[in-house]
């Protein structure tokens, strides 16, 4: 039983690593920031204390230098770890606020949903459905020993 677990464990650990977003940053020319799936560019804008937000999210990722690909939250100017803000008065859908290294809040206005990259749809679709085919053939094959020896 301890096996199954670890087994199951295991392969629905795969399956959430495989299931997470990979968008391309289509290499582009200007400072930007992605959040929740949208990409930002990061404007001269330097905005006042009293008109930023709650913490919304923060960079976790860096576009790969060769491809532009990225995931999740990601930034080609700020660090990893910077954090993202409301931007008091004005919706999520047209610009967020951008904790800089001085500690100023830098507008970024919304440019574009960030592209997923159809090859890798394709990949993850393909991937996730083998490992649950494969999971649900390991269970139907183990149930079907228990029954058997149940019989014998």
């Amino acid at each position: 039983m301890k096996g199954n677990r670890c087994l199951i464990f295991t392969i629905l650990f795969f399956f959430a690593l495989l299931s997470s977003s990979t968008v391309h940053a289509q290499i582009l020319s200007y400072p930007f920031v992605v959040w929740d799936g949208k990409v930002y560019e990061v404007s001269e804008v330097v905005l006042l204390d009293e008109k930023i937000g709650n913490v919304i999210g923060k960079v976790n990722t860096k576009p790969n230098d060769s491809s532009g690909d990225y995931y999740g939250n990601a930034s080609n100017m700020f660090e990893i770890g910077t954090k993202y803000y409301e931007i008091s008065g004005v919706s999520m859908a047209d610009a967020i606020a951008v904790e800089n290294e001085k500690g100023h809040f830098i507008q970024a206005d919304y440019v574009e949903k960030a592209i997923e990259q159809p090859m890798s749809m394709l990949q993850k679709g393909l991937v996730n459905v083998s490992i649950f085919a494969i999971l649900i053939m390991i269970l139907g094959f183990r149930y079907g020993l228990k029954r058997t020896k149940k019989e014998n």
